[in-house]
């Protein structure tokens, strides 16, 4: 045997012996037990700098590729059945492992940073409400399979991928108790197929929700700011939810999307500030409220049905799309009778609630059928409606500045009280046009009732 190769042989076994090589991992299976009786590893969580220095010292010699890894101690540990309770971590943890673990959720776990750590099968919790179990600043960090039960969870910056996850607070949960099972992350927040019970969730760049479960609780945008940026990215797609009303009130989100949600229970936002965009697409089952809600750039509502009645208001879906510089509603359905209101106001509205100049750019409705619809009082530059079918189209009280309306059928099409620059109306049918002088300042335009 060549000394080179010898010597490469000895240096592996060493590693394996330290920390653990992708040639031969330390792997810990044993039952659950102390943390403290893992003997180098206890050493390298408590002080990260003792794995490196060893590490460091073990391969000053070696050069070759295959074992850069090493030397650059990017080797993964593996731990198995350890228990935490009762120590104290801060620092950083680095390429670890953790299989069916206990983690308490207490003051005495707060790291810098977690870089490169997975945790499979493991379970964290419970917990004082006061106190928090902190990962600090998440590097390439994923969460398998993983039970959180009556303990709060915090990250830093960075983003943490959570799968097949179920977290759970069998206490009293109260709106206004901020200590009350919290997951909150200073950077993003990843969650796949998971299942929250009264848990409340906050994330300052992203929260992005897949196919998951959640029952009554709260959504918190930049938690960790006091809720004053407008960071947090909110994606919710394929998620069943149980729902109490006030869930998304007075929140402040970057983005707000839902896709493919259920919802049992009202869906509201009201309160809230959307600094770009709403979407709402492939919604069919639940009530949404979305009105009284502040955007800065458009929403977008796409492919859904709705058919449940929120019984405050009587509306089967409600929208502030005056608000929006941008609005566009397609492929929607209305199955019941009751109305659709998409700007918020009653029929009533009167000038004093006009602002001085339109937000809205654009206010677009496409290849929809509502059997009543509302747009009553809204201010736009443009409206258009094409390719639709209404019963009741209500645009009352409205300061719309060019009206265009193609192959569209309808029953009724009420534009009492509303000025606008243009009226182009190509309807389809006999369908009956309410006017009044209102329509016709200074002697003005005409309606071109079209076919």
């Amino acid at each position: 045997m060549s000394r080179r190769k010898a010597l490469k042989l000895g240096a592996s076994a060493l590693l394996a012996s330290l920390a653990g090589s992708k040639v031969a991992a330390t792997v810990f299976d044993t039952k659950k037990k102390p943390i403290k009786e893992f003997g180098k590893v206890y050493s390298y969580l408590k002080k990260a700098e003792l794995r490196d220095k060893e590490k460091s010292n073990a391969l000053d010699y070696l050069t070759d590729s295959a074992l850069l890894d090493e030397k650059q101690g990017l080797a993964l540990i593996e731990i198995k059945g350890a228990d935490f309770s009762g120590e104290d971590f801060y620092g950083i943890w680095k390429n670890y492992h953790f299989i069916n673990c206990h983690f308490p959720a207490s003051q005495f776990i707060r790291l810098e940073k977690t870089i490169n750590c997975t945790f499979t099968d493991c379970d964290f919790g419970p917990g004082r409400k006061d106190v928090a179990l902190s990962f600090g600043r998440m590097e390439n960090c994923h969460f398998h399979r993983c039970k959180f039960l009556n303990g709060n969870i915090v990250f830093g910056r960075g983003e943490g991928s959570f799968v097949d996850c179920t977290f759970t607070n069998t206490t009293t949960h109260r709106r206004n108790d901020f200590f009350r099972n919290y997951l909150l992350s200073g950077g993003g927040l990843l969650l796949t197929n998971c299942r929250f019970y009264n848990v409340d969730l906050g994330a300052d760049t992203k929260l992005h929700m897949k196919s998951c479960q959640y029952v009554p609780t709260v959504f918190e945008s930049g938690q960790l700011n006091s809720g004053k940026k407008f960071t947090a990215d909110f994606i919710l797609e394929d998620t069943q939810f149980t729902l109490a009303k006030e869930i998304f009130w007075n929140n402040k989100f970057n983005n707000l999307t839902l896709r493919g949600c259920r919802v049992e229970g009202l869906f509201s936002t009201l309160g809230s500030h959307i600094k770009d965009t709403i979407t709402l697409e492939g919604l069919s089952v639940g009530t949404y409220y979305v009105a009284r809600t502040g955007t800065e750039k458009s929403i977008i509502v796409r492919d859904c049905n709705f058919s449940e009645i929120y019984s405050e208001t009587g509306y089967l879906f409600s929208c502030s799309g005056s608000y929006a510089v941008e609005f566009l509603m397609e492929r929607v359905v209305c199955t019941d009778a009751a109305p659709c209101n998409l700007t918020g106001a009653g029929p009533n509205t009167t000038e004093k609630f006009f602002w001085e100049f339109p937000r809205n750019q654009t206010f677009t409705l496409r290849n929809c059928k509502i059997p009543r619809l509302m747009v009553n009082g809204l201010m736009t530059y443009r409206l258009v409606i094409e390719n639709c079918e209404f019963g009741t189209l209500e645009l009352r009280n409205a300061r719309p500045g060019k009206v265009t309306i193609k192959n569209t059928k309808f029953a009724t099409l009420d534009l009492t009280r509303t000025l606008a620059e243009k009226f182009e109306i190509d309807a389809v049918g006999t369908g009956r046009i309410i006017t009044d002088e209102s329509n016709y300042p200074n002697g003005g335009f005409k309606i071109d009732k079209g076919k």
